[in-house]
């Protein structure tokens, strides 16, 4: 939990690999979801679940990992990387991108994640309307593009619940 010197050399490396990783994610998601094989498919469907599970685990020993505890070597690396799927922006270290942010700016942030995630699938969907027969690809459909956001925000809940509760902990400064 303390603040660590941002390196110059690869100051915006983990922000751009979060962001480009979480807009593959969201594709993946809309492909995944929304294939005619995989709405049918059992096993895919147990997969799915297992995924959705393993999601809400790791989620769940990220809170643990926010507890202020002296957490030994190799713990307090896995306390670090299980922080990614709370959608911990002092992670990918946000504040080397720019000057130190405010708490109440990284809270906005981490706040405004689902909101903006409706609004990329939103925008996605219709950038599809007009892209897609330019390419002869298929459109995004509308119902594969809510069950998508679902889908999302599904996997969000603990995410959600973490940020509901950030104004309630206290720091020492």
């Amino acid at each position: 939990g303390g603040c660590e010197r941002c390196n110059p050399g690869t100051r915006a490396l983990p922000a751009v690999v979060a962001i480009t990783g979480y807009f593959g994610a969201m594709l993946a998601v809309y492909y995944f979801c929304n294939s005619a094989v995989t709405r049918t498919a059992a096993p895919l469907l147990s997969t799915s679940i297992s995924f959705g599970l393993m999601l809400t685990t790791l989620q769940s020993v990220s809170i643990l990992g926010q507890l202020s505890m002296g957490w030994e070597s190799p713990w307090y690396e896995v306390m670090m990387v299980v922080r990614l799927f709370a959608f911990d922006l002092e992670f990918v270290q946000m504040d080397c991108l720019a000057t130190k942010m405010p708490a109440i700016s990284r809270y906005l942030y981490r706040a405004l994640i689902p909101a903006v995630t409706v609004g990329l699938y939103l925008l996605l969907y219709l950038l599809s309307q007009v892209v897609a027969p330019l390419f002869k690809l298929a459109k995004w459909q509308l119902p594969g593009t809510l069950n998508s956001v679902g889908t999302i925000w599904q996997s969000m809940y603990i995410t959600i619940s973490l940020v509901a509760l950030l104004p309630f902990q206290c720091y020492d400064q």
